[in-house]
């Protein structure tokens, strides 16, 4: 589904602010369906080159733990101060000062072992889960006729903290020492004439004190910290990324890496706190939350679009109106409005301009809030004009 709407503002515009009165007077744009209960409102009518959806009051939490910390600051070129790895598709920042400053100063990312803030407690029923993983693993090597000192050694040394230095080690080191016919272990894992230190049962709390939690980063956030803050540096094998080197990689590992990233950083540049792990659960691409997610609720939940100045071209996501009506519907059950963000492409953008950040300064973005159209509620409005 794509409605017919007039081009929005221009990447990273600044919007004036209207009084009450005026969005009173705005007209409003209306495509329906028969039978679909739908609805597009757009934004109210503004000057060329400033049209923007109007944003409610966010629903702020009953229960607020923590107070807000002062946001990342802009960073000169070349001095960034925080450091990410790239590894296997994931951005990680290792050191724990950076990371706790990272997310609590912006809300960037989400510890790997945590739903959000990278905390290194472990809960009382990962404890559990990570017990029963051992005894797995334990019954599993004594099937295969180890003993048990050998399979005490086996379960502490795989739960030993993964190192940064022994990773990029093991990557490098693999193929020379395949090159020279070396081989680091033999087939099993453990080799049967090294001397082992004798352990006892409570291999199991050893264990458990060896975790070492990392803060992951999506590659939109990343790619902000870097292009947008300049406050990051990521690494690849020891060797700081460029601008454009992370670009390209970020474009090779997500197709819709240029729409998306535009998306986010607009929003963020509006004041707003986009997050994507919740939007899985509600069918969006992205949730939009006022300070952060432990003062607000999320008042958006948008769907990133694609589209040419004449709204034309293959979509990312295409819509019928039986899909538009549910996802419409699971959102307002959760008191979120529905947000359409179409990222507009001129027609004479090429793919090597593509090939830089630099494109974004060309491409358009157009809110479109889309609510279900409720008969009482229509005639009530009709009524008061």
């Amino acid at each position: 589904m794509r409605p017919t709407v007039p081009a929005g503002h221009r990447f990273g515009d600044t919007a004036a602010s209207y009084s009450k009165t005026n969005r009173a007077k705005a007209n409003k744009l209306t495509v329906s369906s028969v039978g679909t209960g739908v609805r597009a409102r757009f934004a109210p009518v503004r000057p060329p080159g400033s049209m923007q959806a109007e944003f409610r009051a966010p629903r702020r939490r009953l229960r607020v733990t923590e107070e807000l910390e002062a946001p990342l600051p802009l960073s000169p070129r070349g001095s960034s101060h925080f450091r990410a790895e790239l590894l296997n598709q994931h951005v990680l920042v290792v050191d724990s000062d950076q990371s706790q400053k990272i997310h609590n100063q912006g809300y960037f990312g989400k510890g790997v072992l945590s739903r959000a803030r990278p905390e290194h407690s472990i809960s009382d029923q990962w404890e559990r889960e990570y017990e029963e993983l051992l005894t797995w693993a334990r019954l599993a090597l004594s099937a295969q006729g180890w003993d048990a000192e050998a399979v005490n050694q086996t379960l502490l040394m795989l739960s030993q903290p993964i190192k940064m230095e022994d990773v990029k080690k093991e990557m490098g080191g693999g193929r020379e020492a395949e090159e020279n016919g070396e081989s680091g272990e033999p087939e099993g894992g453990v080799s049967p004439n090294r001397k082992r230190p004798r352990l006892g049962s409570g291999v199991e709390q050893e264990v458990k004190r060896n975790f070492q939690m990392f803060l992951c980063l999506c590659h939109l956030q990343a790619f902000f910290l870097v292009y947008g803050l300049g406050c990051l540096s990521v690494y690849l094998q020891q060797e700081p990324l460029t601008v454009m080197q992370l670009w390209r990689k970020f474009r090779s590992l997500r197709p819709d890496f240029i729409s998306s990233y535009a998306a986010y950083h607009h929003f963020r540049s509006k004041g707003w706190v986009p997050k994507g792990g919740g939007g899985a659960k509600y069918g969006v691409n992205i949730m939009l939350y006022r300070k952060g997610p432990p003062f607000y609720h999320a008042s958006y939940s948008v769907v990133i679009e694609r589209a040419d100045d004449a709204f034309g071209g293959s979509a990312l996501r295409p819509f019928s109106w039986r899909s538009l009506a549910a996802l419409s519907r699971i959102t307002a059950n959760v008191s979120k409005e529905l947000m359409l963000c179409y990222i507009i492409y001129p027609a004479d953008l090429s793919e090597h301009e593509l090939d830089s950040p630099a494109c974004l300064s060309r491409l358009k973005i157009q809110e479109v809030i889309v609510s279900r159209w409720v008969s009482s509620r229509e005639r009530t409005e009709q009524d008061d004009i």
